[in-house]
């Protein structure tokens, strides 16, 4: 085992919206969000580490664009899963033929290298960009899959998955509503769900409000015993990262638990010495990290509810 120390940023160039899965063969790759001015062309980014500190230059994760998004310049907030021996990379993005995001598949056998199925998982026309922040998860419990989405003031929203992990089961429900006028909840996105079996609960973690506003978005977590229903803020701080005098807006996370079985918070932020992407007026959103600790009841939290600055402690990986 090797203890790692880090400091934040872990990639200091835009790469918005992480997901990081660690591969059975070995190593960790961070998936994330292609716009207009990222630095990859019509795709996914991907960067490869082998100890969760220290990141590879991001290339493409996609071996070409869709064959229904060509044109499209968005591809949005990527999850990788690996699911007996499959990887499987949801994500959203633009069709040619239509104006409203839509959720999308792409396969592989490795971490890289993805092909998209050949249409997307749907057709919603009129929701603009509530189908987005595509997040499968895989009940311990039931086994049962959901992938769950959702964002612009509507609620997070979950469709049960069947085995092949594109055919949906019956309609989506809604898990999470908005609270409107209620700072960072206002709207909701990005939402990850783990489940504690020391605890017996389903944590969901969720960001908002406004990601270009300064000062405007930050990352919630809310609790329950059943991964469709009843998901309420954690007892005392529930909005548990929020924006801080070095990192602006902290959001789009996931949960990565390390070689010793400590679980760490990986997510974006902005630099407030270095906000925007070169000729843009678009927030510069780099990849973060911050270590998750519990309670003795259970309940998670992050050190001063903001993102770290300063050299510290991180991952303990395998050597």
């Amino acid at each position: 085992m090797k203890q790692t120390r880090y400091q934040n940023p872990l990639l200091p160039t835009d790469f918005p919206d992480p997901s990081v899965i660690a591969a059975p063969t070995g190593g960790y790759y961070a998936y994330a969000t292609h716009d207009k001015f990222s630095p990859t062309t019509c795709n996914i980014q991907l960067s490869h580490s082998t100890d969760l500190v220290n990141w590879s230059e991001p290339v493409g994760a996609l071996v070409e664009p869709p064959v229904w998004a060509r044109h499209c310049q968005e591809f949005w907030c990527p999850q990788v899963v690996l699911v007996e021996d499959e990887y499987r990379l949801y994500y959203a993005a633009k069709p040619d033929n239509g104006d409203d995001m839509q959720l999308a598949l792409a396969t592989s056998k490795t971490p890289d290298n993805f092909v998209d199925i050949g249409k997307p998982l749907t057709t919603q026309m009129g929701g603009g960009y509530t189908m987005i922040d595509p997040h499968f998860f895989a009940d311990p419990q039931t086994g049962k899959q959901y992938l769950y989405y959702g964002s612009a003031h509507e609620p997070i929203r979950a469709y049960e998955v069947a085995r092949d992990g594109f055919t949906f089961i019956g309609d989506p429900v809604d898990v999470l509503p908005p609270r409107p006028g209620v700072k960072f909840e206002t709207l909701r996105e990005g939402a990850f769900v783990v489940y504690r079996p020391e605890s017996k609960r389903y944590f969901m973690w969720v960001s908002g409000d406004n990601t270009w506003e300064a000062g405007g978005y930050a990352i919630s977590v809310y609790w329950s015993d059943n991964p469709l229903t009843n998901f309420q803020p954690i007892p005392d701080q529930h909005v548990i990262l929020q924006p801080g005098a070095e990192w602006d807006s902290p959001g789009q996370n996931c949960i990565v638990t390390d070689a010793a079985g400590q679980d760490w918070i990986i997510y974006h932020a902005v630099d407030a010495m270095d906000r925007y992407v070169p000729d843009t007026d678009r927030f510069l959103r780099k990849m973060c990290m911050d270590r998750v600790q519990y309670t003795a009841d259970g309940w998670p939290f992050i050190a001063g509810n903001k993102p770290s600055a300063h050299p510290r402690p991180g991952p303990i990986v395998v050597e």
